[in-house]
């Protein structure tokens, strides 16, 4: 499992699954630019956050900035008081559901969780 969107490098060799965005007017999740992938849509903060965990994006005031000068009194975003952690059952089921799942590589995630 990777992650994979626009703006970071696409990992290689390429995971069995990616975490992409959704884009955020019509939903859509993102699609790598070559082949097909099996990719697993999240929630744009959600991915943000794990590409780039201490990053905020503070966007430019228009028509008072200059070109390049981000302003520095926006709001920070909410962080969650946890980490981050799948579901275990929803995660299970999801496996279970892929073809994948016969070869040894999702097996041992799948073994991991099961108990």
């Amino acid at each position: 499992m990777g992650l994979a969107g626009p703006g970071i490098p696409e990992p290689r060799p390429r995971p069995d699954v990616l975490l992409v965005p959704c884009h955020p007017g019509t939903g859509e999740p993102w699609r790598p630019p070559e082949g097909e992938a099996t990719v697993v849509p999240l929630d744009g903060g959600v991915w943000a956050y794990l590409t780039s965990p201490g990053e905020t994006s503070p966007t430019p005031a228009t028509g008072v900035l200059p070109d390049g000068v981000l302003r520095d009194d926006y709001p920070l975003p909410s962080r969650p008081w946890y980490p981050l952690e799948p579901h275990v059952g929803a995660f299970r089921d999801t496996l279970v559901g892929l073809p994948a799942i016969r070869g040894p590589r999702l097996r041992t995630y799948h073994d991991a969780y099961r108990s």
